[in-house]
């Protein structure tokens, strides 16, 4: 008896065990099943969410703002001794925003005053020295040529006297004594003015001297002017140990700290012009016909309440990336994006925030 209720026992479990596996394969195939259709309307979705989103037009185009930023380095090598804003602080153009220690540049300023006052000291001698030669070589030219001027007017009167004694004594109207009186007369009036003629001719050869130490003093101006350049140098040096800002706006950032030594190529602070700004829109090339140059637009930030007016500065004519890719569904290519730079020049605007343009102003 106990044997045979067993054995019933035993035959009910293994029914229920048979059923129990029979509902769970039922149910195992109902989760793949869902699971599959959870795939495939979540494929179809995105599908279409994409779809919609290519057709969306310039109304739901979104942008990101940037703003004119640069670095402001130092012009000359030394060591940081003051920092005089910090991130976050307005400056204005011209503003000391730093100052680098001075002791590398003091002693070529120095050097370069003393090298330019002893140039100028040897112009100044060499300059002093040619005007009063030349004073004394003209002065000895106008004698020279006073000189000449006598003499040849003592031969001139000696050759015509000459002339007419000459001709009496072929007349036999004087003696020969007085003819050769005249004739002693001529001749000494000939050397007087061949040694005339030889005084003012070295005159004038030491005029030419002088113009060749002119031209040493021209070389010599010439040398103060190229140590005038380098004090000038040392100077505007010593100036850039002050660094101004550039432009006024926000620094951004601070690279160095009071004491560090830099050079030209490190940057010490980057500054952002506030009021020099723009958005940024990439604009599928189906799309371009919307937009041209000089267009006023509107655009919304992510506060709806937040809208600023723009101009359409610049159409890239390069393409940037593909806004949307091809795919075996719809058959068609790529489309490319292209950016459209809106002007906007707002203060209110800082880079990175996002703006929607919402059309153009007509």
């Amino acid at each position: 008896m106990r044997e045979n209720r067993m054995l019933s026992d035993g035959i009910m479990n293994k029914s229920i065990f048979s059923r129990g596996k029979c509902l769970y394969r039922r149910y195992h195939k109902g989760l793949k099943l869902l699971l599959f259709l959870f795939v495939v309307v979540g494929g179809v979705s995105l599908f279409y969410w994409q779809t919609t989103q290519a057709k969306v037009g310039p109304q739901g185009l979104w942008g990101m703002a940037d703003a004119k930023e640069s670095n402001v380095n130092s012009k000359v090598f030394g060591r940081v001794i003051e920092i005089c804003v910090n991130e976050g602080d307005y400056v204005e153009k011209g503003q000391v925003i730093a100052r680098i220690d001075q002791d590398t540049q003091n002693p070529q300023q120095r050097q370069a005053q003393a090298t330019l006052a002893a140039q100028y000291a040897q112009v100044q001698q060499v300059a002093l020295s040619a005007d009063s030669t030349k004073g004394k070589l003209n002065a000895a030219l106008k004698l020279a040529e006073a000189q000449l001027s006598q003499a040849v007017t003592a031969r001139n009167l000696a050759a015509k006297d000459e002339a007419r004694y000459s001709q009496l004594l072929s007349e036999n109207a004087v003696p020969e004594q007085t003819y050769d009186s005249y004739r002693s007369k001529l001749d000494q009036a000939e050397s007087a003015c061949v040694a005339a003629q030889a005084g003012v001719d070295s005159a004038r050869f030491a005029l030419k001297e002088n113009e060749a130490n002119k031209a040493s003093q021209n070389a010599a101006e010439e040398q103060a002017k190229a140590l005038k350049s380098q004090l000038d140098s040392a100077n505007i040096s010593l100036n850039e140990t002050e660094i101004r800002a550039p432009y006024s706006g926000i620094i951004t950032k601070r690279f160095v700290e009071e004491g560090s030594l830099i050079s030209s190529s490190v940057p010490i602070y980057s500054i952002q012009d506030s009021s020099d700004n723009w958005v940024d829109f990439k604009v599928k090339e189906t799309d371009l016909g919307n937009y041209e140059v000089g267009d006023f637009v509107t655009l919304e930030g992510r506060n709806a309440d937040v809208h600023i007016n723009g101009t359409i500065e610049s159409i890239r004519r390069k393409a940037d990336f593909a806004t949307q890719k091809a795919t075996s569904e719809r058959g068609d290519t790529d489309v490319m994006a292209f950016n459209v730079k809106v002007r906007t020049n707002d203060n209110s605007i800082w880079p990175g925030m996002r703006f929607r343009l919402r059309g153009r102003n007509e």
